[in-house]
């Protein structure tokens, strides 16, 4: 069972990864539309070419920026990297999970909906502590 600190550290990089790329395949809207499975593999097909996840993850960059403060301490602890890195190393590693297919269309929905599952969050944070560069697209 993750201590209480790891399990807050958790769920803000779920929360915070769940609101980040929810607008990538889409415009942002007031809520957001969440994302079909059909979307979801377009998007996961283009993040496969290099200059389209390059691009991404700037965008990404610049929303992750925005973070609070904590939301980014909790990243920093979880992504094992210094508060500065954050944006980059969280968005770098997302784009490059979500083009390998360590994070699926049932686990991408579940961080758009916030979920609590334990399942998932290990899942995705299994997939967001691999570097980008040692992850074969």
């Amino acid at each position: 069972m993750p201590t209480r600190p790891l399990l807050r550290a958790s769920l803000a990089l779920l929360l915070a990864a769940g609101s980040l790329p929810a607008c990538a395949p889409q415009q942002a809207a007031h809520p957001p539309t969440p994302v079909t499975a059909a979307q979801y593999a377009t998007f996961q097909h283009a993040l496969g070419n290099p200059r389209a996840r390059a691009a991404f993850a700037a965008k990404c960059q610049e929303q992750a920026r925005s973070l609070p403060a904590d939301a980014q301490n909790a990243m920093s602890a979880v992504l094992d990297v210094d508060i500065a890195e954050v944006p980059q190393v969280f968005c770098e590693r997302y784009a490059a999970s979500v083009a390998r297919g360590d994070i699926s269309y049932e686990d991408f929905a579940a961080m758009q909906a916030h979920t609590k599952d334990m399942q998932v969050i290990r899942r995705v944070m299994r997939a967001l502590r691999q570097p980008a560069d040692e992850q074969q697209i």
